[in-house]
């Protein structure tokens, strides 16, 4: 046992104590001193830095939300913490993970869509569906319910199946509960390629061009007309955006865009393009992707509003922002205001992170220019659109890779790599 050296303990008197404050000057300058060494000798934390590993094949689905990372490997289903990497829950997955056709979190829910069905379309292509959605409770793993179909649009409030016949039409619609799947109203349909939903409408169009507006809250019909007439080589998409609906048929000399009121669908306005067309709602104006320019139309009257020439596109950044990229192999970027086109800020080249609302709008990546196989993140300031550089992650060209928040979670060939992206305040 060690031993520890008193002294002499009966040679002197105890000290007598010390008069309150007496000392607190030479305390304090020490104490400072202390804190000051310790301060310099521990290293920040880099912004961009690597947390966890886990063992994840290609072909596992996976799925971010909030602070979890979901992983469907062949026979389980894990949540995992974002941060941390510890194993929140897991349970057995409703079928083997390569009949997996989608899974997606939102609104406390694990959605998971499969098994695989395939489908032969009417001009000879395949396609492949979901034979029935499981909803299982993000939070523990249960199990809420069991529907056929496959997911058109959810809320926290409820959820809209689509049935498809061996063709891949929808023929059905139905409305259920979020909570226990209970079944609201259901709708019969015929020949429709798809649903699109918003302002509290369902559209549904069919090849022919006849479109079909039912209310959401309870599938009744409000109104139905033919927009336009079928044609070989014809493909149509439609987007509900605030009380219009914004139809493109594209063939092969170009594409036509044509507006309608939703609520009778009385044809508002017509443009016709010699490029292939591709419509995003960006807030106060429809963006109207055009090959090498994006021009901002007025969704009211489809006069465009500002145009920008040498861009392939946009996305959109955040309230009133988008990032318009050119179509080089790594495109720039710029960061531009969604109502008047104005460009704030040049954002260089690179690419936004990758997935849907979850993941940050600021962050960018682009190649190293002095070693390719690192990837350069920087952030830019949705305000000013102002650069800063980061840190770097291994290369992330070919990888799969997710965002969310300040996370990014990518596929590599050993596993998936969890990297913190620092926050906003750096």
């Amino acid at each position: 046992m060690p031993v520890i050296e008193l002294g002499d303990v009966t040679a002197r008197p105890a000290p007598r104590p010390t008069r309150p404050g007496r000392r607190r000057a030479p305390v304090a300058v020490a104490l400072a001193c202390a804190l000051t060494l310790s301060a310099a000798a521990t290293p920040p934390v880099p912004l961009v830095r690597q947390l966890w590993t886990a063992d994840v094949l290609q072909q596992d689905g996976l799925a971010l939300a909030g602070d979890a990372v979901y992983v469907a490997r062949q026979t389980t289903l894990t949540a995992y913490d974002l941060a941390t990497g510890a194993v929140r829950w897991s349970r057995g997955s409703p079928w083997d993970a390569d009949q997996l056709v989608s899974m997606v979190v939102s609104d406390g829910m694990v959605r998971l869509a499969g098994p695989r069905v395939w489908g032969a379309t009417p001009d000879g292509g395949q396609m492949v569906f979901p034979a029935e959605v499981t909803v299982l409770d993000a939070a523990t793993g249960s199990l809420r319910w069991r529907r056929p179909g496959e997911v058109k649009q959810s809320t926290a409030d409820a959820v809209l199946l689509g049935d498809r016949d061996p063709h891949g039409a929808l023929r059905a619609l139905r409305l259920v509960g979020a909570r226990d799947g209970g079944l609201r109203w259901e709708r019969p349909l015929t020949h429709v390629l798809d649903a699109q939903v918003g302002s509290s409408r369902i559209v549904t169009l069919t090849a022919d061009g006849d479109v079909a507006v039912y209310r959401y809250a309870d599938g009744a019909p409000v109104t139905s007309r033919r927009v336009e007439s079928g044609g070989a080589g014809l493909n149509t998409v439609a987007l509900v955006s605030g009380e219009r609906l914004f139809v493109t048929r594209t063939d092969p000399r170009g594409a036509t865009v044509t507006a309608y009121r939703l609520d009778d669908l009385t044809r508002l306005w017509r443009q016709r393009t010699l490029r292939a067309a591709y419509l995003v709602d960006c807030g106060p104006v429809l963006c109207l992707s055009r090959g090498a320019e994006v021009a901002g139309l007025d969704p009211a009257t489809g006069e465009p509003r500002w145009l920008l020439p040498g861009r392939g596109g946009v996305s959109v950044a955040g309230p009133g922002r988008l990032l318009a990229y050119s179509n080089d192999e790594q495109p720039t970027q710029a960061l531009v205001d969604a109502a008047t086109g104005r460009v704030l800020g040049d954002g260089g080249a690179g690419w936004p992170m990758p997935a849907g609302a979850a993941a940050d709008p600021g962050i960018l990546f682009r190649v190293s220019a002095g070693d390719p196989t690192r990837t350069v993140v920087s952030r830019i300031d949705l305000a000013s659109g102002r650069i800063t550089t980061i840190g770097t992650v291994a290369s992330i060209v070919g990888v799969r890779c997710d965002g969310s928040g300040h996370y990014l979670v990518c596929r590599r060939p050993d596993g998936i790599v969890v990297t913190a992206l620092g926050d906003r305040a750096a």
